[in-house]
């Protein structure tokens, strides 16, 4: 592993402030916007709450933002009185919520909310299920199972139809949104925060520093969050195991939930390094160290509803990413400048061309993409997109 000279950084979720704290962020005089969620967390949350609040707070004139969630209680009824916008964010319907949205419209305030997955049309249950591999064999677990998920859909879908607007993250998710409800929807796309950027750039400086010798070893890597993505790792198994058959200088490093019981590559744990799921910072740093970042992805209306983040996590420490050719990937990566698309049937030609000139090609790949990444996915380059999102231009 070509390990980088930078240390772990001391994390702590920088979200996490008294409400007192993120209430004195919202200033008395121009546009206030409160954001919304459940529960704060290093995903849907930071993406889509807690980076964009923070965009508009640095780089917008007249607007302050701020993050509350369902632990902030009652207090949040008075709060929402007093702001122009407020964004509830992928939240299940529930008493409390749906009075919250009520009393915020009552005193004036524009009720948006923000869906950053294809998780509110009933008709695809089935097919999301299949997609994060849910099923269960025994009947009672998979009565459950269907409970579950065909009421998440629903109270989903109940939240975004109590709203001025709706908001997602491309343009394939608000085709899909427009389909199954009236409100205008409006697209702000994922981005990264100042935090993963600047420890970002501080991992790729060093690494250059450093330099980088070649122990002959290729490093690949899958970086997955939750236990659903083993069917998209699947997808490029098989090529792998072949690959790392034919080439023992192949390692792979797999972070996160991922259960190689019965897969291919399961007779090479000699030469696949796990690492539990952690922090997104201290991702970034593993990133780093392999030579190529793997994002397959299974080819349907849910994953092509999916965000392109994979790619500009990895391209923010100027690795390549080889990824599935979703809606979102196929318009971030330019193939064969920034990464390599890879149709199901092409893995194994794919993955043999990336490990031939990743000393090469895959260096110049994970630069560009690096550059494209800084230009498009940081809060400056999508802070108008924020604001068009929000409907704050022109106020």
């Amino acid at each position: 592993m070509r390990e980088v000279p930078v240390a772990p950084p001391d994390y702590r979720d920088p979200w996490d402030l008294s409400f007192a704290a993120r209430s004195r962020m919202l200033r008395a005089e121009g546009v206030r916007v409160a954001y919304y969620y459940r529960s704060p967390d290093a995903s849907t949350f930071r993406y889509r709450c807690y980076n964009t609040a923070m965009a508009l707070n640095e780089l917008v004139p007249g607007v302050s933002a701020s993050w509350f969630h369902e632990a902030d209680g009652h207090a949040l009824l008075d709060l929402v009185k007093d702001v122009d916008v407020l964004v509830v964010c992928r939240v299940p319907y529930s008493d409390q919520v749906a009075q919250l949205m009520s009393v915020a419209r009552r005193f004036g305030t524009r009720v948006l909310v923000d869906v950053d997955d294809y998780v509110f049309d009933l008709a695809i249950v089935p097919e999301v299920v299949k997609t994060l591999d849910q099923y269960e064999g025994d009947p009672a677990a998979a009565e459950h199972m269907w409970n579950w998920w065909f009421a998440y859909f629903a109270r989903v879908r109940q939240t975004m139809e109590l709203a001025d607007e709706v908001i997602v993250t491309n343009d394939f998710l608000a085709a899909r949104t427009r389909e199954v409800l009236d409100q205008p929807v409006r697209v702000i796309p994922n981005f990264m925060g100042a935090e993963q950027i600047a420890y970002s750039q501080e991992l790729v400086h060093a690494r250059d520093a450093a330099g980088d010798p070649d122990d002959g070893t290729v490093h690949l890597g899958y970086f997955s969050g939750t236990p659903t993505h083993n069917r998209d790792l699947a997808l490029a198994a098989g090529a792998l195991a072949r690959l790392m058959r034919r080439d023992e200088s192949v390692r792979l490093r797999l972070v996160g939930f991922l259960d190689l019981t019965g897969s291919p590559l399961g007779r090479f744990t000699d030469r696949i390094d796990q690492t539990p799921l952690t922090d997104y910072l201290d991702l970034q740093r593993l990133i780093a160290e392999v030579d190529l970042s793997l994002a397959p992805l299974q080819d349907n209306r849910f994953t092509n509803c999916k965000s392109e983040l994979k790619y500009f996590d990895a391209a923010a420490v100027a690795v390549a990413s080889v990824a599935s050719p979703t809606y979102t990937m196929s318009a971030a990566i330019e193939h064969g400048v920034t990464g390599l698309l890879s149709r199901v049937d092409e893995w194994d030609v794919v993955l043999a061309e990336a490990v031939r000139g990743r000393r090469t090609a895959g260096r110049e790949m994970g630069r560009r993409a690096y550059e494209h990444a800084i230009a498009a996915y940081s809060p400056a380059a999508m802070v108008d997109r924020v604001s068009d999102g929000l409907g704050l231009t022109g106020r």
